[in-house]
């Protein structure tokens, strides 16, 4: 806990349960106000319930004039730019959680709006936070493994185990499996060059029942010879995500398949044997880290890693993918 934290006020804007996470993760810090609103009053009073002290708000316009330092924008991907956009305008730090959008549309000038605004604006991609992950991103960046050439990056759960109100989400009615990005984020953040090409294959595969797809498969080529491939998909059992990083003098992998633990292994050129770490973690880990980090920007005025331009990236992608 910052002692720092406790003189800001906070407004989440959305109630599902990323809002309900969030709430009790800036609790946990040491948030001193924290307010929240939801069109369904029914969302709003379940994450009242869960975290005690949080205060409702009527409207998101009502929580605007509130006078929040910061706005945590927790809804539906489509009301993400419109919603940034009027918190910036009212001179309040934002946190967008992923993705940006659904479109590109109103991206480009809501990153211009916020650099003119010299507001904090941050992007909630959480699995930059995942200790493993991070882990791997220095091994990589300290050339371990030489110069990677190749990133596999898997991830599939079964929906309906996951969500059994899965058929009411946004994601099974819009974005699909695409709404599972964090791995092509990765993927980017790993290869940190520009894309080239964008081949996709998705739809609906599975007898899971959903409007959007069910099966996402990207194959990136980028600038400087690197290529990745992305699988997402929602019907997949046991839910699996891993990582590989294939470089000119090693391999990385991270397997987090479960949320309380990892394991990291590398194999380097020369040693002849893998090198493996087992260890435990928690789901709450990477969001307590991106919070923090976020509030400790604003208070100290610090920099973002995750800015609008870093999500960016992977919808630019997504929206290249689902043209194709």
């Amino acid at each position: 806990m910052n002692e720092a934290f406790r003189e800001l006020h906070v407004l989440l804007a959305g109630c599902g349960s990323i809002g309900k996470r969030h709430a009790r993760i800036l609790s946990e810090l040491g948030v001193g106000r924290i307010c929240a609103c939801d069109p369904n009053p029914a969302q709003l009073e379940a994450l009242r319930a869960a975290v005690p002290g949080v205060k409702p708000c009527s409207s998101f316009q009502a929580g605007l004039d509130g006078a929040p330092d910061a706005v945590f924008i927790l809804t539906p991907p489509e009301l993400h730019v419109p919603m940034a956009c009027e918190t910036i305008l009212a001179g309040r730090h934002v946190f967008l959680e992923k993705p940006v959008s659904d479109t590109m549309d109103g991206v480009d000038e809501l990153i211009e709006l916020a650099g003119r605004s010299g507001r904090k604006a941050m992007v909630g991609l959480c699995f930059r936070y995942h200790e493993a992950l991070r882990r791997a991103k220095r091994m990589l960046d300290q050339g371990e493994i030489g110069r990677v050439a190749s990133i596999r990056a898997l991830v599939g759960e079964h929906l309906p185990e996951v969500r059994p109100d899965f058929r009411t989400l946004f994601s099974a009615k819009g974005l699909g499996a695409f709404d599972l990005m964090h791995d092509l984020d990765l993927a980017l953040w790993y290869a940190n060059q520009p894309v080239r090409e964008v081949h996709a294959v998705h739809g609906t595969f599975s007898d899971i029942g959903i409007e959007a797809p069910d099966l996402v498969e990207i194959l990136l080529r980028f600038e400087d010879r690197c290529a990745a491939t992305v699988h997402m998909d929602f019907f997949q059992r046991p839910r699996r995500r891993q990582m590989e990083l294939i470089g000119t003098r090693g391999t990385i992998v991270v397997e987090f398949g479960r949320w309380d633990r990892y394991t990291l292994s590398v194999y380097r050129a020369g040693r002849d044997e893998w090198e493996t770490w087992t260890a435990a973690t928690e789901r709450d880990d990477m969001f307590r880290a991106e919070d923090r980090e976020f509030l400790e920007a604003i208070v100290f005025d610090r920099a973002i890693a995750c800015t609008l331009e870093e999500g960016r990236k992977a919808l630019e992608v997504v929206s290249a993918a689902r043209r194709g």
